[in-house]
């Protein structure tokens, strides 16, 4: 969360750290380093392509720990994902198991089956329906979350385990429902994200 100044901050960090968010209680803590958007504010924004670099430094780490060439590790999000070689996968030349240089190519697979009919599609707008909530998740626990996002403006629970979330344009909701879809609510359930009909 953004404030106007430090003072602020501190005061919404002393309230509510500790709260019991979902059963747990809530670590608030100050940021590291100034964010896009406070750097906008005060002029010092420098646009950085975080995704590039991180990609280059996973490369640049894979290199020089030696990774084998037929599965390297990267590391995205903090969880590690192992990433084939498909060069590795068709076996190379020379290994036991390789097909002759000569040799057919094997026959392509066969087609996926046919895709169940889709759902109604729905299309972009202010507001954000949630389902399958959980018993404990109140109009109160929806707002702490969702208010950290730029153009938000209320949380409407019709009835249990249901609620809309309404912000100012479409642009600022589709910025929280990528935000916040899958965001884990408790250890076994996750927020489900929507558009809903404006």
């Amino acid at each position: 969360m953004i404030f106007e100044d430090v003072a602020a901050a501190t005061a919404a960090l002393n309230a509510e750290n500790g709260f019991s968010f979902f059963g747990r209680p809530l670590k608030v803590s100050y940021a590291r380093e100034k964010t896009d958007r406070v750097a906008k504010m005060d002029g010092t924004f420098v646009p950085k392509d975080r995704r590039e670099k991180r990609r280059k430094r996973d490369a640049e780490s894979a290199v020089t720990a030696g990774a084998s060439p037929a599965k390297q590790s990267r590391t995205d999000g903090g969880a590690q994902v192992a990433v084939e070689d498909p060069s590795a996968l068709a076996g190379g030349a020379g290994e036991e198991g390789a097909a002759p240089s000569g040799a057919p190519p094997p026959p392509p697979p066969p087609p996926p089956p046919p895709a169940a009919p889709a759902q109604e599609e729905v299309l972009p707008s202010k507001i954000l329906f949630a389902q399958d909530l959980p018993p404990e998740c109140n109009e109160m626990m929806l707002a702490m979350l969702f208010r950290q996002h730029v153009g938000y403006k209320e949380v409407r629970i019709p009835r249990a385990g249901l609620a809309f979330v309404e912000f100012e344009d479409e642009p600022h909701a589709t910025l929280a429902l990528k935000a916040l879809n899958g965001f884990k609510l408790t250890t076994t359930e996750t927020l489900k994200l929507t558009y809903g009909k404006s």
